[in-house]
């Protein structure tokens, strides 16, 4: 387990990434449908404990509102990855996968009518 989890943030002035000590993470929470105390789907929160001031929770926007395991994968991916290491980064998983064109029995090269689109992390927030 790295000591740090690194996700990369898109579109966050002056904060490309945001650090996250893994030792501290108590849970992972998958965001869901919007309603009456849930969290919305395009939101992820991990609860850490400080320690000395009880518990955070850091709130993750995405752009995606993909199936809640998905990201909380990504997660646990790099909480598990590099054992030993200083840094893991949270990878970013695949929004809307490639569209290839329709075949008909033709080999070789397979033309892509739309490029893999992958999730962006937009925001993250302390409370």
């Amino acid at each position: 387990m790295a000591k740090f989890i690194k996700i990369p943030l898109t579109n966050v002035a002056g904060q490309p990434e945001i650090l996250v000590d893994s030792s501290s993470i108590v849970s992972v929470i998958a965001g869901n449908v919007a309603g009456p105390g849930l969290l919305p789907a395009t939101k992820t929160r991990i609860l850490t404990n400080s320690g000395v001031t009880g518990y955070q929770t850091l709130e993750l926007t995405h752009t995606a509102a993909l199936a809640p395991a998905t990201i909380v994968g990504a997660i646990n991916d790099a909480i598990k990855a590099n054992p030993g290491g200083i840094i893991s980064t949270v990878a970013s998983p695949v929004n809307t996968p490639q569209a290839p064109a329709a075949q008909s029995g033709q080999q070789g090269r397979i033309v892509v009518t739309a490029q893999a689109v992958q999730v962006i992390y937009t925001a993250a927030a302390w409370t």
